[in-house]
């Protein structure tokens, strides 16, 4: 990232909602994942060091889960689009399954997918998740994609 590009992305949330607030994180941790990618494949049969919870990607991945279920029970509160909030809420679960996943032993190889798969989701945040700061926004249609309700349990 670039001195402007991050002086931008540094303004933009200080006038932000949510949803944008979102995606500068998941920008921000995109960065990190990237590192971390290619560090393990600098030395793919080296075994990979389990995340500990002060890891600068553990902290990222919890703040990119917290930050997707705010978004997920604010939509669940205003009677937003209901296909919003599952998506938000899935972010928030995928978030915290590749925490998980990060933190089982394995070779670094093995990790190479966990961070393709977290960019994915990286990728969909800085996507959709400024669409909940939008003025307008449909309301609930009335098709309940099914995804829990509520907090995560």
């Amino acid at each position: 990232m670039t001195l402007v590009s991050a002086a931008l992305a540094a303004l933009s949330t200080l006038i932000a909602g949510p949803g944008a607030e979102l995606a500068s994180a998941a920008e921000r941790l995109s960065e990190a994942v990237a590192t971390q990618a290619a560090f393990a494949r600098s030395a793919p049969a080296q075994a990979a060091t389990p995340l500990t919870q002060d890891n600068a990607l553990a902290i990222g991945l919890t703040d990119i889960s917290r930050r997707a279920m705010t978004l997920s029970i604010a939509m669940e509160y205003a009677g937003g689009p209901e296909d919003l909030r599952c998506i938000y809420r899935g972010m928030a679960i995928d978030a915290l399954h590749h925490l998980d996943r990060l933190s089982a032993p394995g070779l670094r190889a093995d990790r190479l997918a966990i961070y393709a798969d977290i960019e994915y989701l990286l990728d969909h945040a800085r996507t959709i998740g400024p669409l909940a700061d939008r003025d307008e926004i449909a309301p609930f249609t009335g098709v309940d994609p099914g995804c829990p309700r509520g907090p995560l349990t």
